[in-house]
């Protein structure tokens, strides 16, 4: 009988005589230690004899092996089922008043609305003449904020007259069409790089306080002429965005927007002047027409002089009503210093 041994065992061959003596059982057994791949021959085996195999006592543990390489990352594994909502939370406290306060760098006074707990300041630059004075000096497009946080964008000029004015309507090369109906005007359209109408609810909420007024002129041989007035605003549209108009103060191009003082609004689309005809379907462009008019700045693009009376870019104080300008700025700023 051979045994192949897989591990370290001891053989012990025993006798059933029971009166075999201690020394004469030793010489059956047979203590074996050998390596995986001996083979172990068992001899004196036979009859009644039993072989039991016995397992030894463990060796004392070996010391640890250095640190294998760690392996590569598993893959990741799919995505588990999506737990279920859980219940809505308790209702939490009211919380107290709180007061949001918006004032510009101009105006200090505090409008305060209760909301919650927490201080919010807002502090915005409501015109660009407060651009201009905390360092703004470049003319173009700036964000102000004139009531609240409510954003707006409006083209500055920084550089005539001391600088700090909205420019509310702008023609340049008659790429805009102005004769527009009413919600258009209300809103304002055109072109951030050419020609543009602010819109009439911006200008009303814009010129809510004291403002100047200047109009700046261009003619195609390039001379310069414009007027000024010692205040400016518009009323809401339930007012029909009326013409609020202050004194004349000071032109190079005389004075032809006195006759249109107080005068409503009017469009193609909704005749508001004291005419027996619409002024605006006349002379194809919105305007505060009285009967009709002595300026027409929203007119059409004629290049120079034309033919035609009084539905180009007119001022009649200074080219009469067959000139049409070049360029035309009508701009407004604060008055207070």
């Amino acid at each position: 009988m051979l045994i192949r041994e897989e591990a370290k065992w001891s053989l012990l061959l025993q006798s059933p005589a029971p009166a075999m003596g201690r020394a004469t059982q030793l010489s059956h057994v047979l203590f074996i230690v050998s390596s995986l791949s001996s083979e172990v021959k068992i001899v004196g085996l036979s009859g009644s004899d039993k072989l039991a195999v016995l397992q030894g006592c463990p060796g004392m543990v070996g010391a640890a092996g250095a640190k294998g390489e760690p392996g590569t990352a598993g893959m990741k594994g799919a995505e588990g089922i999506r737990g279920k909502t859980g219940p809505v939370g308790k209702k939490g406290n009211r919380m107290n008043r709180v007061f949001i306060y918006v004032h510009s760098l101009h105006d200090l006074n505090h409008k305060e609305r209760p909301l919650n707990d927490l201080h919010l300041l807002c502090l915005v630059y409501v015109n660009c003449k407060e651009l201009l004075a905390k360092g703004n000096v470049l003319s173009g497009w700036y964000t102000i904020y004139p009531k609240g946080c409510t954003a707006m964008r409006v083209l500055c000029d920084m550089d005539t007259d001391g600088g700090g004015w909205i420019v509310f309507q702008r023609r340049a090369d008659g790429s805009v069409d102005f004769f527009r109906n009413w919600d258009e005007y209300k809103r304002g359209f055109g072109s951030l790089l050419t020609e543009f109408w602010l819109g009439n609810d911006n200008i009303h909420l814009l010129t809510s306080l004291a403002n100047e007024l200047r109009i700046d002129l261009r003619d195609f041989e390039n001379n310069h002429v414009f007027a000024k007035y010692k205040s400016f605003r518009i009323l809401d549209e339930s007012e029909k965005y009326k013409l609020i108009l202050g004194d004349f103060i000071n032109s190079t191009a005389g004075d032809s927007l006195a006759v249109h003082r107080n005068k409503f609004f009017t469009t193609k689309d909704l005749d508001n002047d004291p005419a027996s005809i619409n002024c605006a379907t006349l002379y194809k462009v919105a305007w505060w027409y009285s009967k009709c008019h002595d300026s027409n700045l929203n007119g059409r693009y004629w290049l120079g002089a034309h033919n035609s009376t009084g539905d180009g870019i007119n001022w009649h104080a200074s080219r009469g009503n067959k000139y049409s300008f070049k360029l035309s700025e009508m701009k407004f700023r604060p008055v207070y210093q």
